[in-house]
């Protein structure tokens, strides 16, 4: 359950073909910025957020309205409407170089152009994920098949984790109990998910 690269030099003695494999899997890095605003001062558009096609020229390329799409946040700040934002595309590096306050600043203009959202935020955070997010080329889910079938002769060891069947929370938690049920000889799991991959339930927007 290890980012594909750290996969790699883990498995490089015992499984060359698996951990080269593994070392071809590209990441992306991002940053996610936290935005909290008085209640009555955050007027959103309807939904739980929206994603941010790269053609449209913005530099964030997501937002949830985290306090709509998430109950619990919602009852323990009721004051308060959190709003989230992502930027950085794989490829892309220079944006993430700019230093946190920037950031919330790129995030809070494309929020207005987007949903018209001016007030100001009583409280903003940066999180900073290198390398957080792998990437699903063409062919990836047979590079995963080939992986898994370099390690089916090595007993009581299989691989779970996002650079194998999806990168969110739903997908990296089935994935974690196929490889369980794999180690003791049911491959059911591992099969389904080869054949329908979980879908991610926030639209990719890297939450």
């Amino acid at each position: 359950a290890a980012p594909a690269p750290a996969a790699a030099d883990l498995l490089r003695a015992e499984a060359p073909g698996a951990a080269a494999e593994l070392s071809a899997v590209e990441y992306a890095s991002m940053a996610l910025i936290t935005l909290a605003y008085r209640r009555d001062e955050a007027h959103l558009p309807e939904g739980s957020g929206f994603l941010v096609p790269p053609v449209e020229g913005r530099s964030i390329k997501a937002s949830t309205f985290a306090s709509r799409k998430w109950g619990w946040i919602a009852e323990e700040n009721p004051d308060l409407a959190v709003v989230r934002t992502s930027v950085g595309r794989h490829g892309e590096t220079e944006l993430l170089h700019r230093d946190d306050d920037e950031l919330v600043e790129l995030s809070r203009h494309d929020l207005k152009a987007a949903t018209g959202l001016d007030a100001s935020p009583v409280a903003a955070r940066v999180t900073r994920w290198d390398d957080g997010l792998p990437q699903y080329p063409v062919g990836h889910h047979a590079r995963v098949a080939r992986v898994r079938a370099h390690l089916a002769g090595l007993s009581g060891l299989a691989v779970c984790g996002a650079a194998y069947d999806g990168v969110g929370v739903p997908a990296c938690i089935a994935s974690a109990y196929a490889a369980a049920d794999q180690i003791q000889g049911d491959l059911r799991a591992v099969q389904q998910l080869t054949a329908h991959p979980v879908q991610s339930l926030h639209g990719g927007a890297g939450e």
